[in-house]
């Protein structure tokens, strides 16, 4: 009996060691790790942080590279064909470790598709949004730090080909993909709307455009249990898309003591200090809660002390500002009386100037009068003496003219008799030459 007893409590004991070694978060996704255990492994890194690993990763596979596009009310929704792809690709996020390859960390929001796109006018790619990305209703994505995808992790295809459910046979090759890369532009725009996050990345408008092709909206309907997840149901309704979408509670419901989570000594490229998602999300929360209460009674003390410190300065202001005062109205004062001086002494010199101008002008304005008026006053006197001296011979002329008027009317006359007599005198022998030369000319003529 003792022996049994024994037997019972080592069991209990072990029971529950092998309990106590178990991740602390791991009960928080038990319908993660039991769903996704048959698929790959469960691993935890040295800070706590549990991840899960693919078992079979061919070369050159990637996260959303095996499944098709469809359009929905909640944006793209990735449809995959990869088994573990109902809960990978719209929970949690996937990183590229350089040691491990590309790992899943858990997370509860669920979303059509946690991707970041690029596109120009002829591409569209997409890639998996980083652990960094976080989701916050009045934001959207935001990042705890400055991380940029590589160029290869990208899948990038032609508009016409996004829809296709074949699109992984028309990928962009690898050796284009970084001028592809390199041509597109960042696009990344998630909403909330009716409970759910919403990934709308390109705009189905633009995309329609662009391919020429009718994309229809189809409608999400959600399911508790992957089995109803089956290609035939897909097939079947092409104008519904099933997709699992548990609670937290029914995330919790499965027994996770028999899943293996391996523990892993080497250190991961992972910053996992750069994580809010998940379980760090909620550690993160009580931690933001403590620090918000310990900042503001930090601040109410700052607060106290500020204030006794503004009220002595308030005091020592104002005594120096009394002091400040007086000095400046001295100074203005000073300054006031030197500036009047200057301006008084500048009137001076200005009107100086003026009066020394005015004087030298009239000086030799009155210089060049001077010599002038000598010259004129001596031409008037002049003009003055003729035209008195004329006056005065007229005057002279004139009483002369008024005395011998009778007389020299007379010789006047005389005169003109005269001349009239030798007028006629010069013609009367004029004629007579004139007969003479003619008669002598006709006995010349006779002879």
């Amino acid at each position: 009996m003792k022996q049994l007893i024994i037997i019972l409590m080592l069991l209990v004991g072990f029971a529950a060691n092998t309990e106590a070694k178990s991740p602390k978060n791991i009960n928080a996704y038990g319908s993660f790790y039991s769903h996704l255990a048959p698929h790959g492994v469960w691993m935890e890194f040295d800070d706590g942080l549990v991840v899960w690993r693919p078992t079979i990763m061919r070369r050159g596979w990637a996260p959303y590279s095996m499944g098709r596009w469809i359009w929905t009310e909640y944006g793209w929704y990735w449809d995959s064909y990869e088994s573990f792809g109902y809960i990978t690709y719209h929970y949690g996020r996937w990183y590229y470790d350089d040691y491990y390859g590309w790992i899943w960390i858990p997370d509860y929001d669920w979303a059509p598709a946690w991707v970041e796109w690029r596109y120009d006018d002829s591409y569209i790619g997409w890639a998996p949004l980083p652990p960094y990305a976080v989701f916050s209703i009045n934001i959207g994505i935001h990042f705890t730090f400055d991380y940029v995808t590589p160029y290869n992790h990208w899948h990038f295809v032609n508009y016409n080909y996004l829809c296709d459910p074949y699109v992984y046979k028309h990928y962009v090759g690898a050796k284009y993909k970084y001028r592809v890369f390199s041509n597109t532009e960042y696009k990344n725009d998630y909403g909330y709307s009716n409970g759910r996050i919403i990934n709308r990345g390109v705009d189905v408008g633009e995309v329609r455009s662009r391919s020429g092709k009718d994309i229809r909206q189809r409608t999400i309907q959600q399911v508790s249990d992957p089995r109803e997840l089956t290609r035939k149901d897909r097939d079947k309704n092409n104008d519904i898309v099933r997709t699992f979408i548990p609670t937290r509670e029914e995330l919790r419901k499965d027994n996770v003591r028999d899943i293996d989570v391996r523990k892993i000594k080497r250190r991961s490229t992972l910053e996992t200090s750069r994580l809010q998602i998940g379980d760090r999300k909620d550690n993160r929360e009580e931690v933001d809660v403590r620090k918000r209460n310990d900042d503001s009674r930090n601040i109410v003390k700052e607060r106290e002390t500020m204030e006794s410190k503004v009220e002595e300065k308030r005091k020592i202001t104002n005594e120096s500002r009394n002091f400040n005062d007086i000095k400046r109205e001295n100074v203005n004062e000073i300054e006031k009386k030197r500036t009047q001086g200057r301006i008084e002494s500048r009137r001076k010199f200005e009107k100086t100037k003026v009066m020394n101008e005015r004087q030298k002008n009239e000086s030799s304005t009155f210089e060049n009068q001077n010599g002038r008026t000598d010259i004129n006053s001596s031409r008037t006197e002049e003009k003055e003496v003729k035209k008195e001296r004329s006056i005065q011979f007229q005057r002279e002329q004139n009483e002369v003219k008024v005395e011998r008027k009778p007389e020299s009317s007379r010789q006047e006359n005389k005169n003109f008799n005269r001349n009239e007599e030798q007028k006629r005198n010069d013609t009367r022998n004029s004629d007579q030459r004139m007969n003479q030369e003619r008669k002598t000319s006709e006995r010349t003529k006779t002879r």
